[in-house]
């Protein structure tokens, strides 16, 4: 029987809305616990002092316990996917590679370029994306969120920690004290303590694990709010022209070259790959500016960058979703 427009109509609206209610529903609680921490931090409601502690709780307890939970539930095969992580680092050192040559070709130092190359692949997976996709897709996305997690850490992060010891401060052991630090990051660690439990098929105390899930449960909350007031806290004004180059290969430059890997190149589990794609097209996280503030380099634009694909990042990632929604 033939529809009448009307009816046509209906049934495209009742698409679109099936569509876009999950979309939604994971982004908007997202981000607007982000514009909450914003609007507390602005208004003084929270001061900078307790900003700095919920950072610091986030970072050394509530985190961890999250990424150790969802590692450690997940199998060694989920864990050992070799092709869904080197579609991660090949997406995130090709979107580097691609930032500090934009960066050099402006002649720019060495140290300036690798901070740009940082500012330009450095996905905030931890505080944002874990917390995201989890509510999106289910606690089975949390395990390649994490793993992603992992994998960002350890290239981009540690890879421009050792560039900037050498460019920045070229002394004898820089470099063996910039991998002890990071071995020691409590976003490392608790994974690789998982990995360990897992392989060795060794379950750990049921109130211990009780406590680490009752600790995780406090990190995306946290975390989300803790953005907010981190963004509410930097000059946008400053920097704001150098930043849009950074900006637009992170959230743009990075989740193409994340889906042609994860679905196109590489033999990626079909859910693992959209969540690769939507962890890629994530804002720049916010301990790039830890980074910044450390060796007193592109601050205000660093800072700018968070502030303006942290902005952005509501439009792009909805897309994504979107997108990943109708297929």
């Amino acid at each position: 029987m033939a529809l009448s427009g009307d009816d046509r109509g209906r049934r495209s609206a009742l698409r679109l809305e099936s569509t876009l209610d999950p979309v939604l529903g994971a982004v908007l609680p997202v981000f607007g616990l982000v514009a909450s921490g914003y609007l507390a931090g602005r208004f003084g409601l929270v001061t900078q002092a307790s900003s700095a502690a919920l950072n610091q709780f986030v970072y050394a307890f509530a985190l961890p316990a999250m990424l150790f939970i969802a590692v450690y539930r997940g199998s060694l095969e989920e864990i050992l996917s070799g092709y869904f992580l080197l579609a991660v680092i090949l997406a995130t050192l090709g979107t580097a590679v691609v930032g500090f040559l934009v960066s050099h070709l402006s002649q720019a130092s060495p140290a300036e370029s690798t901070m740009r190359a940082l500012n330009a692949s450095f996905a905030n997976t931890g505080y944002l994306g874990i917390p995201l996709v989890t509510v999106a897709y289910g606690e089975r996305a949390a395990l390649p969120a994490a793993l992603a997690t992992v994998a960002t850490n350890i290239i981009s992060f540690a890879l421009a920690i050792v560039c900037l010891e050498l460019f920045v401060n070229p002394q004898p052991g820089g470099v063996r004290r910039a991998l002890s630090g990071v071995a020691r990051s409590p976003l490392i660690w608790p994974i690789a303590l998982a990995i360990f439990l897992v392989f060795l098929q060794i379950k750990i105390p049921l109130p211990v694990e009780r406590f680490a899930i009752l600790l995780a449960g406090a990190a995306g909350p946290c975390a989300l709010f803790a953005i907010g007031l981190f963004v509410s806290q930097l000059s946008i004004r400053a920097g704001a022209a150098a930043s849009w180059q950074t900006t637009l290969l992170k959230l743009v430059l990075h989740p193409l070259l994340m889906a042609l890997l994860a679905f196109w190149l590489l033999p990626v589990d079909p859910f693992w790959a959209k969540i690769a794609v939507v962890c890629a097209a994530l804002p720049l996280g916010a301990t790039a500016f830890v980074l910044a503030q450390r060796y007193k380099l592109l601050e205000a634009e660093t800072s700018t960058g968070a502030v303006v694909s942290t902005s952005a990042a509501v439009v792009t990632v909805s897309l994504v979703m979107a997108f990943f929604a109708t297929r």
